[in-house]
């Protein structure tokens, strides 16, 4: 009787609750935040790296990438041609009254032929032949002779000597006049006006032929 009761049931002893699938109890559900926690570690060492990489690299990482370049900056180049001097405007007319023909450069020549009573005078223009005056540095007389006027001097020249500014400084054979017939072709001789302007003074040909005196006249310099 009491065996049988015992094995009813009835007493006591609490009843052994039936086991769940495999895998679905307390088991399962640790399994699952087991992975979530692993993810999130793996995320976080992630964002580590990358924050350390950044942090070495800065910004001049970023500034030298391919993707960050600097805007190219446009070069204009302008050409400039310098324009040419204004071609200076006609000068005076020396054809006008009072106009005056500027002196010829040192060593211009020209060709003088001289009758009785003309002359010429080296001031500030070309020896031009004139009659007789109180104005003229060098003329021809009436008679057969050529002179020096107006405090001009002479000086005949030795064949030896030449016929430069130099020569015609250092000679002091100073004459007034010349005879005709000394005016032979080839003959030279230093022209020094009162003012100091000196010139060379040549014969082509022979004295007076055909009744006037020819002389090539070089305008050489001042003393």
């Amino acid at each position: 009787m009491s065996s049988s009761s015992a094995a009813g049931g009835g007493g006591g002893t609490s009843p052994t609750p039936p086991s769940g699938p495999s895998g679905t109890g307390r088991g399962g559900r640790r399994g699952s935040g087991t992975r979530l926690g692993e993810w999130a570690a793996l995320i976080s060492a992630v964002a580590a790296v990358a924050g350390v990489a950044l942090g070495f690299l800065g910004l001049p990482a970023l500034i030298k990438s391919p993707t960050a370049r600097p805007v190219p900056t446009e070069t204009v180049y302008v050409t400039v041609t310098p324009s040419a001097p204004a071609a200076p405007g006609p000068g005076p007319s020396a054809s006008g009254p009072g106009a005056s023909t500027p002196p010829p450069p040192p060593g211009a020549t020209t060709t003088l032929t001289l009758p009785k009573a003309y002359g010429f005078r080296l001031r500030e223009a070309v020896p031009v032949v004139e009659r007789v005056s109180k104005a003229l540095d060098f003329y021809r007389d009436s008679s057969n002779s050529v002179w020096a006027d107006n405090g001009g001097r002479i000086v005949a020249l030795e064949p030896r000597e030449p016929g430069t500014l130099d020569t015609c400084r250092a000679v002091t054979r100073f004459v007034e006049k010349i005879p005709i017939e000394s005016l032979q072709t080839g003959a030279r001789f230093c022209f020094e006006t009162g003012k100091g302007a000196l010139a060379l003074v040549e014969v082509p040909k022979d004295g007076d032929a055909g009744g006037f005196v020819v002389l090539n006249v070089t305008l050489l310099g001042t003393r």
